[in-house]
Order: C-alpha cells, then structure tokens, then sequence
C-alpha cells in the first residue's frame, strides 16, 4: 500500500511539473516558386532564372500565473538550412522584450510601401562580375545592414491610445569591431474621414570603427480606405561617402473575388555623387487560387545611372536598365 502511494505521489508531482511546463505548440509554414524573365542592359544579368524559397516555422506560447506570456519564434529556411528568425519575447503589463535573433524595432515601425506588394523586383545592379548594389538606397527600409544572424535585445511600450513605440540595441557575439547597433521606432494610427491612417517613422545607427557611422532614417505614411490602400516614404541613408534620399510610394486595389493590383515605385539619388540615380516601377497583379495557395505575377523596370563625379567604385561603375517579368506561386500551410 506504502508503495502505491509513493508511486502515486511521484505521478502526481510529475503531472504537475509537466503541465507547468507545458505550452501552446503552432507549426507554419510557407513556400515560394518564382519564374523571372530578365531583360537586363548588363549582359550578365540578362535571362532566365527559376528561384524557390520553403521555410517552416514554430511557435510556444506560454502563460505564467502572475500573467506573463513567453513565446518563443524559430523559423527555418528549409532550402537554404539555416534559421530565418530564432527569438523568445516576455509580454506583460509593463510592454514587451524580445530576445533572439530576429529583426529589430525597425522593421516593426517603419513605413516600406513596397510592403504593399507582394512580390517586387529590385533590379540588379552588376557591371559584369562587380555587384554595385552600394551605389543607391532602392528601398526606405531601416533595417539595411540589420541581419538576423546578429543577436538583439528590442523593447516595445505598451500602446497607448494610437501611439505605439520601441528601441533595439544590437551587437556582434565577440567583442572585436564598433558595429554595435540602434534603433528607435514609433507608430501613430489614427481614423480620419472613414480611413484608417498610420503614421511611421524608424531611424537606425550603426557604429564603424575609425569612420563616420552610418545612419538610415525611413518616415511615411499609409492610408486604408476601403478596398484600396496607399502608403508613401521618405528615406536617408547617410554614411561615409555616401549622403543618399529616396522616395517611395505604392497602392494596392482589392477588386474582389480573391484579384488584387498594385503600382510601386522607387526613386533614389546621392547628393554626393552627382548625378547618381536609380529609378524602379513595380506592376502587379495577385489571385489567391485558393485557401492558403496564391499567383502573382509582377513586370518590374529599373534604371541606374552612374554618377557625373568620380563614383566610389571607380570606372566600373556603369549606366545599366532592365525589366524583370516574374510569375511567382505562393502557398502557406
């Protein structure tokens, strides 16, 4: 009987340390198979080209008795075999702290309209073996140069009202180097005439050894009214050699039945090297096939132009164009 009790008592301890232990368990995923048809003035970049990109992600939730939640984010790029975006956030009263590989608060307040669209060619800058992609900010992204490999810490306040707002601090494993990292972003949404308005703004510094550190600032706006959306940025990137402004803006039309177009466009210049401009129009049409399962097909065009002034690159700097027609197949499970 003695022995039947210890047996019991110790199922019942382990019953208990269990279920404090146990949490919500989600499994995602999503894949991606793209056909692009490259007209590329850079002999190099012109052609054909199949892509594919599969990750998985899971997800713990967690909730402590004093009113916590802990979740846990991984995700896997199952093509590629490396993690996507590796973090564990603690939420409560007091806001949120994320912990982990992933992106910093920049990527959460920042206005990109590109991110209207859902898929959107950049264009290729190559001067036929030495990539150029340096020579001009494309995007009004903060995010540049804010890989998810590198470890970070991200605080955001508890909302109040329309405003919501956070601060990351970033740095390398090792202590070699002054690349440490931060950044500060904040969110206003508001209602104005039947639409929804937001109001954006990310600003990003990164520290470089024995130079001018670099720094990215992106401020927009996006406004939902309906069955269309419109979002517009204003971004600077300012580094050594390098003083760059770019414009963006996009909209997006819900025609309904599961049909959906959209226009971006891009313009950037360096006020340092004169001159210099990249240019980028982005045509998009997306049909959701079916639950989960979505085609889009999208023509970009781009232009680059090489600065009048002696350019960073040197003489290998070139004027180059191009259009990209792509159709991509989506699926989410």
């Amino acid at each position: 009987m003695r022995k039947y009790l210890l047996s019991t008592s110790a199922l019942a301890g382990a019953a208990l340390l269990s279920s404090a232990a146990v949490a919500d368990v989600s499994i995602s995923g999503e894949a991606e198979f793209s056909y692009a048809a490259t007209d590329h003035s850079t002999a190099v970049n012109d052609g054909n080209i199949m892509s594919s990109v599969q990750e998985v992600h899971i997800s713990f939730t967690n909730k402590t008795d004093s009113g916590l939640t802990i979740t846990a984010q991984n995700q896997f790029n199952t093509i590629g075999g490396g993690s996507d975006d590796v973090s564990f956030a603690v939420e409560g009263g007091f806001g949120k702290l994320v912990f982990g590989q992933t992106d910093g608060v920049g990527s959460t307040y920042e206005m990109n309209p590109l991110g209207l669209l859902a898929e959107e060619e950049a264009g290729v800058l190559n001067s036929g073996g030495a990539a150029l992609t340096t020579t001009a900010t494309i995007g009004t992204s903060t995010s540049t140069g804010t890989a998810n490999g590198t470890s970070k810490v991200s605080y955001h306040l508890p909302a109040m009202g329309g405003l919501t707002a956070g601060v990351t601090v970033s740095t390398q494993a090792t202590e070699v180097g002054t690349d440490d990292q931060t950044m500060f972003g904040a969110k206003y949404a508001l209602e104005a005439g039947g639409a929804a308005v937001t109001l954006g703004y990310a600003t990003t510094t990164t520290e470089v050894a024995d130079a001018v550190d670099t720094d990215v600032t992106s401020m927009g706006i996006q406004v939902v009214h309906g069955n269309i959306s419109f979002a517009a940025a204003d971004g600077q990137y300012t580094a050594a050699d390098e003083d760059r402004s770019t414009q963006s803006a996009a909209i997006k039309y819900d025609m309904g039945n599961g049909l959906t177009v959209g226009y971006g466009t891009v313009q950037s210049e360096d006020d340092l090297d004169v001159g210099e401009e990249y240019t980028a129009n982005h045509y998009e049409a997306s049909y959701a096939v079916a639950s989960g399962l979505t085609a889009v097909l999208n023509v970009s065009d781009f232009d680059y132009k090489v600065a009048t002034s002696t350019h960073e690159n040197g003489s290998s700097a070139i004027n180059q164009n191009g259009t990209t027609t792509s159709l991509t197949i989506k699926a989410a499970f």
